[in-house]
Formats: structure tokens, C-alpha cells, sequence
């Protein structure tokens, strides 16, 4: 199919398959532009790491990841590899599937273009194995979401950093979900990236009558949407609520998240229920603190719908799904100002920014809207507007349609 015609035939990378079978902004970011894409007439191929039950429509790709999978003496032998030089095993057997289902894929669906995520440098050796086009797309580069998960750096997570490097230096074309962290991850690796494209995620497609309204929202209810860690800020949510109830003894939390468990700085190690029995003794029993934990993407449009305000308070993000989920349906949003989140909602305009790592702050913007709820629904008007204005999923397809054949008419290879 010449790449200069209408339609294309696009591959995608993801971490796992279907998007409810998963947590992860990655799988969120790749279906709705695989949807949107078809809407389009383009044709979508997806390869998974963990593919979960039958998905209709798309041709789904498993990438055979489990031990099992490969004969005795061949296990034995990637054993032995790992043990000796770790680094050098985990990018050639990581890396081995995903370029024999790549080649698979492309050669039985004719991919035109290919678009995986920098994760572990992984895209170093797909680049160099297959003859199509490959566009590494930046969601949060090693260098930047270690740090602020606050693991350790040694030679591991160093080698991690140089791999993802070298794979955005080798791609043919690199986009980023935001200017900032394309901008942090040009001047870390000294890469000039003359020709990389900032294209935000896609919004969801929500009609008006599935917006958020004040008079059908639970007074006083505050969501939060994310995992209990360090990231995410799981630990500040609980921190700026306790402020939020010396004010508004009946407001409400909703936790709706994984508890990958938050590590405080001595070094202890605490469990989400663990953490609210001892910030906020009795609010798990009065109801006022509800722990739901993983929620499939389909039941979070409702959660959202509910509650009067959403938080969104990580201590770094790129351009977070959660965010855009927010602002699409309307809701009244108080977000971190951290990497790209800025980029997304202006602040006093569509949403409210606040201090990162400050739960003070934190609870002050969630009570200025609990306490004036028609400026949270003209927060939440104007948000839906500006989805519909800069981040609706046709508009981000045809942005990234445009980037393809650009980056393919002077830069890329054709099988």
C-alpha cells in the first residue's frame, strides 16, 4: 500500500490486551487511537505482551513471553546467559519475541508503520530487525519516572536509561505525549530530535448528555483515580483529605486504584488500608474514606460522573490519561502542576493546578471548590471545551496520520 494514499496500515506495541483486563496509560493511549484510527478506515494490527480472552475487530498479536513456551535445553541455556551477563540476556530474549511477532504481524496484516513505547530500550533491536518505519513514542522515559518512584539507580536501572537512549536515537521518528518531557528528554541524552512532533493523547469521545452536572453529582464526594505509590502521590491524596475533613466533616473519598504500596522516607514500607487506619483513624468504618481498588475503564466514566471534584496529584506524569478522562466528561478537576499536566488544563480556566507534593495546597484547591460548587461546574464546562477543542481523538488522529507520512516521505524506509 503506497503511504501516500488514504489509508494506512498501523502496528502498535502494547503492554497488555484488552484495555479492561489492565491498568496501565499506555494500553488506555493505544486503544483509543487504534479505535479512532479504524473509525478513519485505516487498518490496526496490536501486539501484546499479555493478551486477555478474544478481541473482535483488530488483529491481536500475543507476544509468547512465558518460559513454557521455549524447550528445556533452550531454557537452560537463557539460565545460564542471564546469570553471566544479565543486561546482554534480558534485551536479546525481551527483545527476540517481540521481533519474530512484529515481522509475523507486518508480513500477514502488510504493516506500513510501527509505534512502540521506549520502555526499556526495547525498540533498539526492533528498529534494527525490521524493514518498516518505527516510531518510538515517549510516555515517560526511565530517566524520569525512576527517579520519582524512588528507585535505587544502579548499574540495572543505569543500563536502562543508556538502552532507552539509544532507542530514541535509532527510530526513525519520535513523538511525544508532551512538550516537557520531550524537552527533559532532549537535553538528558544531548539529542537534538529536530524532527519529533508533541501529539497530546486523545480525549475520550463523550457526548454532551454523559458530561458531568452539578445536580447530578454526589455534594461534597472527592475521587481519586490512581495507584497507592510514590508516583502517583497515593500518599498525599490521604494527607490532603485528612485537611479536607477538619473543614467538611462529611466529604467523602473515593480510592479507586491498585495498592502497590507507598515507601515513606525511613524506609518503611506501608499498605494503603494500613496507611489510612493510622492518618485517618475511624474514616474507613464512617464510610467517609471508600477503598475500591482496581476499577475496570468502563466503571470509571460513573465514578467520575459522581463525585464533585476529582484529584489527580502525582509527583511527576507526561500527559496523564487521568487528566484528559476528567476533562472530557466536564469534571471539576484539581491536578498536580507537574511535566506536562500544565500543558493540558489552564489553571483558574478549566481546572485548578496545585503545588506538588504539597497536601496543603492540595486541600485548599479541593476545598475552594467543595465550598463554591458553580465555580467547579464553570471549571468543568470550560474543560469539556477544551477537549473537544485540542484533544478530541480525531482531531490527535489526523495530527498523527500527518506526522507518519511526513516522517515516512523524508525520513523512513519502505518494506
Amino acid at each position: 500500500m503506497d503511504p501516500g494514499s488514504s489509508s494506512f496500515s498501523i502496528g502498535y506495541l502494547s503492554p497488555g490486551w484488552p484495555l479492561d483486563a489492565h491498568s496501565n496509560g499506555v494500553i488506555s493511549y493505544v486503544a483509543d487511537m487504534a479505535d479512532q484510527m479504524k473509525r478513519m478506515g485505516h487498518r490496526v494490527t496490536i501486539v501484546a505482551d499479555d493478551v486477555v480472552g478474544e478481541a473482535p475487530g483488530t488483529p491481536v498479536y500475543d507476544v509468547p513471553l512465558a518460559p513454557q513456551s521455549r524447550r528445556l535445553g533452550q531454557r537452560v541455556l537463557e539460565g545460564i546467559a542471564y546469570r553471566i551477563a544479565p543486561r546482554w540476556s534480558i534485551d536479546q530474549i525481551g527483545c527476540r519475541p517481540i521481533v519474530k511477532v512484529i515481522r509475523r504481524a507486518t508480513a500477514e496484516q502488510g504493516v506500513q508503520i510501527f509505534e512502540m513505547e521506549e520502555a526499556f530500550g526495547r525498540a533498539a533491536s526492533v528498529c534494527k530487525a525490521i524493514s518498516i518505519p518505527l516510531c518510538v513514542r515517549l510516555h515517560g522515559p526511565w530517566f524520569l519516572n525512576g527517579e520519582v518512584e524512588g528507585v535505587v539507580e544502579d548499574r540495572e536501572s543505569q543500563w536502562r536509561v543508556r538502552r532507552e537512549g539509544q532507542a530514541i536515537a535509532t527510530a526513525d521518528a519520535v513523538s511525544s505525549s508532551s512538550r516537557d518531557v520531550l524537552e527533559r528528554t532532549r537535553a538528558y541524552y544531548n539529542l537534538a530530535l529536530h524532527d519529533a512532533e508533541v501529539i497530546y493523547p486523545p480525549s475520550c469521545s463523550v457526548l454532551p448528555a454523559e458530561h458531568w452536572r452539578l445536580e447530578e453529582c454526589i455534594p461534597n464526594q472527592v475521587l481519586f483515580v490512581g495507584r497507592f505509590d510514590r508516583h502517583k502521590g497515593g500518599d498525599l491524596v490521604i494527607e490532603a483529605f485528612g485537611r479536607v475533613l477538619r473543614e467538611v466533616p462529611r466529604a467523602q473519598l473515593i480510592f479507586a486504584g491498585l495498592d502497590l504500596g507507598f515507601t515513606d522516607s525511613d524506609g518503611r514500607l506501608w499498605r494503603l488500608e494500613e496507611f489510612v487506619r493510622d492518618r485517618l483513624p475511624g474514616a474507613l468504618e464512617s464510610g467517609q474514606i471508600s477503598l475500591l481498588g482496581r476499577m475496570p475503564s468502563s466503571a470509571l466514566a460513573v465514578l467520575r460522573r459522581k463525585a464533585m471534584v476529582t484529584i489527580v496529584c502525582s509527583r511527576y506524569e507526561n500527559a496523564p490519561r487521568v487528566v484528559i478522562e476528567a476533562m472530557s466528561l466536564g469534571c471539576p478537576i484539581v491536578a498536580a502542576r507537574v511535566g506536562g499536566i500544565p500543558e493540558l488544563l489552564e489553571d483558574g480556566w478549566d481546572g485548578l493546578l496545585h503545588r506538588a507534593e504539597d497536601p496543603d495546597n492540595l486541600a485548599a484547591r479541593i476545598l475552594s471548590l467543595l465550598n463554591n460548587p458553580a465555580r467547579a461546574a464553570e471549571l468543568g464546562r470550560n474543560a469539556a471545551a477544551t477537549c473537544e477543542r485540542r484533544f478530541h481523538p480525531e482531531i490527535i488522529a489526523r495530527q498523527t496520520v500527518a506526522f507518519y507520512r511526513r516522517f515516512i516521505r523524508d525520513r523512513g524506509r519502505i518494506a
